[in-house]
């Protein structure tokens, strides 16, 4: 079969990379290429699936196609059904159709396929092979510190950087919302901190979740292409969720959180508490989140951050498990969102 997992064989593993460098029109120090994030997200056994996560359609013995797994189990309240989101997705353009069979291949494997954005092309072919365009995916900034952004950023972007700085020192001003009386959090260097019923609520959201779990949430925070740091969040001193940040440069991402509620001022509560912890950081000059349903982005918006820009999110779901009605809980963490990162473009605003 021209389906293979890809080894974690040095020899293989440079063909592996020379093939994504030329694919992405990377640099050869891009660090999603970086050989320890390599061998975590390719070669280290996950919680929700202990087998290899990195595929490729070669055609003799060559390197035509690669996709990598982020696989994760939906909480639906029907129950639970496994599945993917694709990272690193890239076929030659020598060999038509290699990306295709790959992708149909993969599919195979999982209840539903899942991929948020992506370039022009990807979003072309997806609704070709099944995937269906389900809500959007939508990005929300915080500038914290324009002047050190404006150092830092290595392109200052010609005549248009003037006109940025002087927009996102507006952006600035707004002082940070302060949590309401009662919200707390704490920080954790680990989710075996985190009461079990906190997981257990995510089955019961009106919008689907992802299962998490103490081994799935610590796997993340084990990952080597970021800073990952962890709180619990408190109302009246009982827990009620957590957020998960991940710093990449001088950009700090909310790169989850979860509420146990259903109210969008609980919600609010949370976003105001993860950007309050990521602030604190003199460093740090943006903070940047997402949201993918309606009270998570009004919560956002609450707690002070303004809308970017949106992707949209491609569900491929054959057995049609999922509520087209209902938009999915997306999240940074659920793919390689949280860490990816470009030294050319460190920040989004």
């Amino acid at each position: 079969m021209p389906l293979e997992p890809c080894s974690a064989d040095p020899f293989e593993r440079k063909q592996l990379v020379e093939f994504l460098l030329v694919a992405f029109q990377a640099d050869p120090n891009a660090p999603f290429i970086n050989p320890d994030l390599l061998r975590w997200k390719y070669d280290e056994p996950g919680p929700d699936w202990p087998d290899a996560r990195s595929f490729a359609w070669r055609h003799e013995g060559t390197i035509q196609a690669h996709a990598a797994l982020c696989p994760s189990v939906y909480a639906l309240r029907s129950g639970h059904i496994s599945a993917s989101y694709l990272i690193d997705w890239a076929a030659s353009r020598t060999s038509a159709g290699a990306g295709v069979s790959l992708l149909r291949a993969l599919s195979r494997k999982f209840d539903l396929l899942l991929a948020v954005g992506g370039s022009a092309d990807t979003q072309a072919i997806l609704p070709k092979l099944g995937y269906r365009h389900s809500g959007d995916l939508d990005f929300y900034v915080r500038v914290l510190r324009p002047w050190r952004q404006f150092r830092t950023d290595p392109f200052p972007r010609g005549w248009k950087a003037p006109l940025r700085l002087a927009r996102n020192a507006l952006w600035s001003q707004a002082s940070l919302p302060s949590p309401p009386a009662g919200w707390s959090q704490r920080p954790i260097t680990s989710f075996n901190e985190v009461p079990q019923e906190l997981f257990d609520a995510r089955g019961r959201f009106p919008f689907p979740c992802t299962q998490r779990s103490v081994k799935s949430m610590d796997y993340f925070m084990r990952c080597p292409g970021a800073a990952f740091s962890a709180g619990l969040i408190f109302k009246e001193g009982k827990p009620r969720g957590w957020y998960v940040l991940s710093r990449v440069g001088n950009q700090v991402r909310v790169a989850d959180l979860w509420i146990d509620s259903e109210s969008v001022v609980d919600w609010s509560a949370g976003s105001s508490l993860a950007l309050e912890s990521a602030s604190k950081d003199r460093y740090i000059c943006e903070v940047v989140t997402a949201a993918s349903f309606p009270m998570a982005a009004e919560a956002l918006r609450q707690a002070g951050f303004r809308r970017h820009h949106a992707e949209p999110i491609f569900l491929l779901d054959p057995k049609k498990h999922v509520d087209t009605a209902a938009p999915l809980n997306v999240t940074m963490l659920e793919s390689d969102l949280a860490y990816h990162f470009q030294p050319s473009y460190p920040y989004l605003t």
